[in-house]
C-alpha cells in the first residue's frame, strides 16, 4: 500500500488564496508522425488553473482575455497582410 500526500489547489484569482472548486481546462492538439510518414492528431486535455467559488467569473475573465490575445497575436504572425505586421 502506498499512501501520498493531497495538495488542494488554489484560486488563481489575486491573492485569493481559498481552496478551489473549480478547475478550468482546455484542449491541445498535438501532432506526431507515424512511421509511415503520416500526421497523427491527439486532442490532450490541458489544466489552464482554479479558482474558489467567488472568483468563478473573474478567472473565466481573465484566461478568455489571455487566450483571445494569444489567437489574435498567432492569427496576425500567420497573416502577412495583417494591419498590425505592416512596418
Amino acid at each position: 500500500m502506498e499512501v501520498n500526500k493531497i495538495y488542494p489547489y488554489l484560486c488563481k484569482h489575486g491573492s485569493c488564496l481559498k481552496r478551489a472548486e473549480f478547475t478550468f481546462t482546455d484542449v491541445e492538439i498535438t501532432e506526431t508522425e507515424t512511421k509511415d510518414g503520416l500526421i497523427k492528431e491527439e486532442p490532450r486535455t490541458i489544466t489552464l488553473g482554479h479558482s474558489c467559488e467567488d472568483h468563478v467569473e473573474d478567472v473565466r475573465k481573465l484566461f478568455e482575455e489571455i487566450f483571445t490575445e494569444g489567437k489574435k497575436n498567432n492569427l496576425n504572425k500567420n497573416n502577412p497582410k495583417s494591419k498590425e505586421n505592416k512596418v
